[in-house]
């Protein structure tokens, strides 16, 4: 049952990368590049997860985990690009400036600083077997919380309560709630599938929201040209 609902999450995971892409296509951004990476990074994951039973303990899986976890560190932090570039979209003002332009590259570099550190250089790979499943988790020694992954999601967070505040759209905030609750919510007790959700969920109202604000932008731009016309016409 475990390795279909991974299955399942990888299937999400890779739909949504596909929505994401569709959307750089129509709007060649680094925010919508941002979107892509990370959703991307998580149907590896996921997959590996699902099929490390089949696998089985050795090289060849410890090998292929090795992704999952600079995935990890690499990429989750780019949502805090995405987050902050839909603020941006969607009015709010106090966040267009040259600062924050700056500062969202500098938060995201410390981000992955700190996931490499936890994911790469003091990564040790556990095998883990829970309910059919086969993975590797890691049980390294870099002290404190995933700092990284905090980082970006209060970001997200804050960034989504901005997005529903000016355009009344609440699915980035609601999704980073959800994130934040699995989060908080130990392994041990909610299990690591349900925590995993989290990934899915907020990846998916990211996509939603993406395509909400193109929808909006495609929509403003076709008025002001509707207005620019409109007048030219009449005077003929």
């Amino acid at each position: 049952m475990y390795t279909l609902i991974y299955a399942g999450c990888a299937i999400a995971q890779a739909v949504l990368a596909v929505l994401a892409i569709r959307l750089f296509i129509k709007e060649r951004s680094m925010t919508m590049l941002a979107l892509i990476l990370p959703t991307a990074a998580v149907v590896w994951d996921n997959s590996m997860v699902a099929l490390g039973a089949s696998i089985g303990d050795g090289p060849l899986l410890v090998g292929l985990s090795w992704p999952r976890f600079i995935g990890h560190a690499l990429f989750t932090p780019a949502w805090i690009i995405t987050g902050i570039g839909f603020a941006q979209r969607a009015g709010a003002r106090f966040l267009r400036s040259q600062v924050i332009d700056i500062g969202q590259w500098v938060l995201y570099a410390v981000c992955v600083v700190l996931g490499l550190l936890r994911s790469v250089v003091f990564l040790k790979m556990e095998p883990v077997t829970e309910s059919g499943l086969f993975y590797y988790r890691n049980a390294g020694t870099f002290p404190g919380p995933p700092f990284g992954s905090i980082i970006m999601l209060f970001v997200v967070l804050l960034c989504g309560i901005a997005v529903w505040r000016f355009a009344k759209t609440p699915w980035m905030f609601l999704g980073s709630v959800y994130m934040l609750i699995v989060s908080v919510i130990p392994t041990d007790i909610a299990g690591f599938v349900f925590s995993n959700t989290g990934e899915v969920v907020m990846a998916a109202s990211l996509v939603v929201t993406g395509y909400i604000l193109h929808r909006r932008t495609s929509l403003s731009r076709t008025a002001d040209v509707s207005g620019l016309t409109s007048p030219l016409q009449n005077s003929r």
